[in-house]
């Protein structure tokens, strides 16, 4: 141990090139490539005892270490807390949370300019010290520029004694804080808070006086003139929250129609939207059709209104210069048509924050394919528009030993243990500010009315509504909820879109994730920023719904179903979603959807045309394999899994679109569909790229390019092993390629593309689209998945098959698909090896440490033969260069761990049939990253 920590020093002080184990490495901490938050909860997760010293601590901050605060009370593992109270931004609720844990001590420091931000975790007899400018908050642990350093010491280490030392003087001589000590602290935090109320409040009166677009809007708006100029049309895309209404209204100011309409379906929207542009524009004459002069300059109509004969009649075609629809995803419905087909303005802007629609209408063709803007979640997020979510994903109950899922019964649904599993869990993860206003979404109309009696019996005031309930009856809901009269609304798919209630802190799923469309919705209804709401906490109930995979979909806006994508993001979601939002998901959760990502075939024609026809609608044409990736949308490996090549997709989904290739042709796109997509290195769709431009070139030719556009050096090796595939002088006895005609010939040290390919590439132009959009999606795929830094064209911690494993490392190995846990290259003094960790057999390869792990040798293998040392007494004394390709289950491809440093240990061992085998200790060059190997020992 102390080796290990002695060459950490040597990388972290004295030379960052000198290989060590990266968890031991002095890091600086900084929200910038990682949030602060996850190297926390990481530690939280390990210890056996922890130290928390900081000046303040919100609400905010606790609520992003539930998950690993309730685990730690479990295993009863002990910690110390010390906070502050100057400036009286310490929370109380945050201090009476932390007093609940029977395993925490926790310490109040009064009257003090107390500013040390530490914290501390051990585990055995290593500590990890992270000291640095980071407080007990949210801003603080995801998004602020903070610098922190985290330093691992032994026990015995001067500088861990220092702290420990320091912060006992402080903390053994403060009393344990009390309750009755936090509501004394509370009354000062409650006349201080309402004094800043107050300048907040007046602040805000100032900046509502003059309103400014923020960034988004600004670019929309840009647009916007841009498009003007050609069309008479357009479709803003704009998630919920995001101020569609505040961005229509700038527009309209800038525009000055003389005559101006905004529909929509509901009345709450249009009262909503009517206050947003008075308080934008102040010189034109506004009012709600009905409520108005019919005459009045800007009107606001209900398109279930407007629609009548008797209504329309009292407009011309031409009356509106410009016209806004919200909520246009409706717009299939004959009450918009009818409207919409009725007038004729000089501009119409539609806003929705769903185009995607389920009733297969085209709002895309709609608006002529004019896509002003687009603001997703993500962005929305990343520019803060939105109040920040912490995801958890909780298990649901077992009833009878079974696991919840889409089959369970109603009666099963609204038992008392569920539902007092439900509501412990709500109070445990809580909510932001002082009342509860939670919303619940469920499945099933009788769950809605069952759910609602049940919590009423337990004193939880909440109203259940579905489609029966009238527009006033959930407008007297969401009054009540508003004004904390009810702490819940429980509904059944009706608070989908079209509902504002910013209030709402907390959102909880009972549902099974059917499509990530109205997932996202949903989910959207608590994203509006609030005064009193810092975040929104979403506690889903997770059972064994088969679609559950879709969850990681949702929330990640990633609809490409990339698995290794969904695994990491289960696995690191608060590292991959921007801005102060964190994402967990228990243990047995994990579980359950990654069992279901392994099992589940995306590869389906189902999941390929919905992607399709959406893609077609949006672009107005047949899509290609670069408009799905470019999109985000359903991987294109994916689809070519579904068939050998897009041409067969074509023919599948667009028969009258595709046209005759000749048998050759099917050939070379069959190869270059299959073996060479998607691409996991850049040299070979450059080469292609490049040959097809200029007919021939030499490999010096080829380093030059990739130099000029990578800033690659000593890439020869590669670009030969590239080179050979293409000219089918590798690979050349595995079967499934041996059907495959190359498709560049070699002329000495110049390589020429074949005849062939070249006549139908320049005369066949369905051919060369194809072609084409094949080199593009394989070159955006390798630059956004693969991108080359080094010298190395094999990434570390990246997905490969056997065959690419090989391809990769520039080998020339015939077999690729059939080789066996290792082979061995003597020429080059090489051993590949492939692990399966859950396999099922006698080999139980298990992990020190994220850098050294057990490997097994083939059975019936010594060390010696006849005095001769084997391959595997070789690899013993470290003979070969070893590199190893790990999975963990069969059906995955295998990830890339980079070389063995050495082999620690060996043993020479015996099965039950006496036939021996060798036990190696393998220590690797590089620690396994840490998300993948969190997924390893899972």
């Amino acid at each position: 141990m102390e080796l290990s920590l002695m060459d950490s020093y040597k990388t972290s002080l004295i030379n960052s090139e000198f290989n060590s184990f990266e968890e031991y490495q002095h890091k600086l901490l900084s929200n910038n490539e990682e949030k602060i938050i996850t190297t926390i909860r990481s530690q939280l997760e390990n210890c056996d005892e922890f130290i928390i010293s900081v000046a303040f601590i919100t609400e905010s901050g606790i609520t992003l270490l539930l998950e690993q605060l309730r685990i730690l009370e479990e295993k009863n593992i002990q910690g110390k807390i010390l906070t502050g109270d100057y400036l009286n931004f310490t929370q109380p609720k945050a201090l009476k949370k932390l007093l609940s844990y029977k395993n925490i001590e926790i310490k109040l420091l009064s009257k003090e300019k107390f500013h040390a931000k530490g914290y501390f975790f051990r585990k055995s007899n290593i500590w990890t010290m992270i000291i640095g400018s980071s407080n007990l908050t949210q801003t603080a642990l995801t998004t602020n520029f903070e610098w922190n350093l985290k330093v691992t010491s032994l026990e015995n280490g001067k500088l861990i004694q220092d702290s420990l030392e320091k912060f006992n003087n402080i903390f053994l001589d403060l009393p344990i804080l009390t309750m009755e000590d936090i509501e004394k602290y509370e009354n000062l935090y409650l006349s201080s808070r309402e004094f800043y109320k107050k300048i907040n409040y007046e602040n805000e009166k100032i900046l509502l006086k003059d309103v400014k677009p923020n960034l988004m809007q600004k670019e929309a708006l840009e647009n916007l003139e841009v498009l003007r100029k050609n069309e008479k049309k357009g479709l803003l895309i704009s998630a919920t929250g995001t101020g569609k209404t505040y961005l229509g209204a700038f527009d309209v100011k800038k525009v000055k129609p003389k005559k101006f309409l905004f529909l929509a379906h509901r009345k709450n929207i249009l009262d909503k939207s009517l206050l947003t542009f008075k308080s934008i524009i102040d010189d034109k004459k506004m009012g709600i059709y009905g409520e108005c002069p019919i005459d009045t300059d800007y009107l606001f109509a209900m398109v279930q209104t407007l629609n009548r004969d008797e209504h329309l009649s009292n407009f011309s075609p031409e009356y509106f210069d410009y016209i806004i629809v919200d909520e246009v995803h409706h717009g299939g419905a004959k009450t918009y048509q009818k409207i919409i087909n009725y007038f004729k303005p000089k501009f119409i802007l539609g806003m929705t924050a769903t185009p995607e629609r389920s009733d297969n209408f085209d709002i895309y063709k709609m608006f002529d394919h004019n896509i002003v803007y687009e603001i997703r979640l993500h962005d929305a997020l990343k520019e803060n528009l939105l109040c920040p979510f912490h995801y958890f994903g909780i298990s649901d109950i077992l009833i009878d030993g079974k696991e919840i899922s889409e089959d369970t019964t109603i009666k099963d649904l609204v038992i008392d243990k569920r539902v007092d599993h439900i509501l412990e869990k709500s109070k445990y993860y809580g909510y932001s500010g002082e009342k509860l206003h939670g919303l619940i979404f469920v499945s099933r109309v009788e769950e809605v009315y069952e759910l609602e009696r049940k919590f009423l019996e337990r004193e939880i005031l909440s109203i259940g509504l579905t489609g029966k309930n009238t527009n006033e009856e959930r407008e007297n809901a969401i009054s009540k909820l508003e004004k904390g009269e009810i702490s819940y609304i429980i509904s059944v798919d009706i608070f989908n879109e079209g509902i504002d209630i910013p209030c709402v802190n907390q959102v909880i799923f009972l549902r099974p994730t059917e499509s990530s469309i109205i997932y996202i919705q949903q989910l959207g209804r608590g994203l509006r920023k609030y005064n009193d709401k810092d975040y929104v906490v979403i506690l889903d109930f997770i059972g064994n719904y088969k679609n559950n995979f879709l969850i990681p979909t949702a929330i990640s806006q990633n609809n490409s179903f990339d698995k290794d994508y969904m695994k990491r993001f289960l696995i690191n979601g608060t590292n991959m979603i921007p801005g102060e939002s964190s994402i967990i998901f228990e243990e047995i959760v994990k579980e359950r959807i990654f069992e279901n990502i392994n099992s589940t075939n995306f590869s389906t024609k189902k999941n390929i045309e919905h992607d399709f026809n959406l893609l077609e609608k949006q672009l107005g044409r047949i899509p290609f394999l670069f408009d799905f990736f470019n999109r985000n949308m359903i991987e294109p490996n994916i689809i070519l899994k579904y068939k050998k090549d897009y041409d067969e997709v074509l023919k599948v989904l667009r028969p009258k679109f595709v046209e005759n290739l000749t048998k050759l042709e099917k050939n070379y796109l069959e190869y270059l569909s299959s073996f060479f997509t998607p691409s996991k290195r850049l040299h070979e769709m450059n080469i292609l790229k490049l040959i097809l431009e200029k007919g021939k070139i030499t490999i010096e030719e080829i380093e030059k390019t990739i130099k000029e556009r990578y800033f690659l050096n000593n890439q020869k090796e590669s670009i030969e092993n590239a080179l050979k595939h293409f000219t089918k002088e590798i690979f050349t006895s595995l079967s499934t390629a041996k059907t495959y005609e190359p498709i560049i010939k070699r002329d000495n040290n110049i390589f020429i593309i074949e005849d062939d390919f070249k006549k139908s590439y320049d005369k066949n132009n369905y051919f060369k689209k194809l072609i084409d959009d094949l080199i593009n999606y394989n070159l955006a795929y390798v630059e956004k998945n693969y991108k080359q830094t080094g010298e190395k064209s094999i990434l570390k911690y990246k997905e490969y098959t056997k065959q690419q494993g090989f391809w990769n490392l520039n080998l020339d190995f015939n077999n690729g698909y059939q080789v066996s846990g290792y082979t061995t290259f003597e020429e080059e003094k090489k051993v590949i090896i492939f692990i399966t960790l859950d396999n099922n057999n006698l080999f139980d390869n298990q992990f020190v440490n994220s850098g050294i792990f057990t490997w097994f040798s083939k059975n019936n293998r010594y060390l010696e033969k006849k005095g001769v040392k084997t391959i595997e007494g070789k690899i013993a004394d470290n003979y070969y260069s070893i590199e190893v390709f790990m999975k963990k289950k069969e059906g995955e491809n295998f990830y890339y761990l980079g070389e063995v440093e050495r082999v620690m240990e060996f043993q020479q061992c015996f099965n039950e049939k006496e036939e021996s085998y060798i036990k190696y200790t393998l220590k690797l060059k590089n620690e396994i990253q840490k998300d993948l190997f969190e997924y390893f020992i899972l």
